[in-house]
């Protein structure tokens, strides 16, 4: 029981850090996308998509305990909602819309990725993470 628990009390802890809403005035390059699978079945048609602006970044089947990263051209990131979409035993889920938050030592200097991070079926969440240099 308490190891299908760990995956979302981990998930939790990743969004209790320190954040800084992005707005207009701090704004970050984002250069690429990192989606773990930390569930125990295959994961397929991942996509994280800016509703506003209807780009998408995506990738196809994760096996679990696996990844998936892609690079992109930088793109400027200012709070605009995100939704985080994929399919798992047969079912499609989606996170519905919500906003990225900048970890409060994120250099906005330097280039940054989205970190997708599935838990289990129905359970995500996203956030970005410095890119590695």
């Amino acid at each position: 029981m308490f190891r299908r628990l760990l995956p979302g009390i981990l998930l939790l802890m990743l969004f209790a850090c320190t954040n800084t809403p992005v707005n207009n005035t701090r704004s970050v390059q984002i250069a690429g996308m990192m989606i773990e699978n930390k569930t125990e079945m295959f994961v397929s048609a991942v996509r994280l998509l800016v509703p506003v602006t209807g780009n998408f970044v995506s990738c196809g089947n994760i096996p679990p305990g696996s990844m998936c990263a892609t690079t992109f051209p930088e793109a400027a990131y200012s709070g605009n909602p995100v939704e985080v979409t994929w399919s798992q035993g047969g079912q499609i889920y989606s996170t519905g819309q919500f906003t990225l938050q900048l970890p409060a030592d994120l250099d906005v200097e330097r280039t940054a990725r989205v970190s997708v991070v599935l838990t289990g079926a129905g359970s995500a969440g996203a956030l970005i993470v410095q890119a590695p240099d």
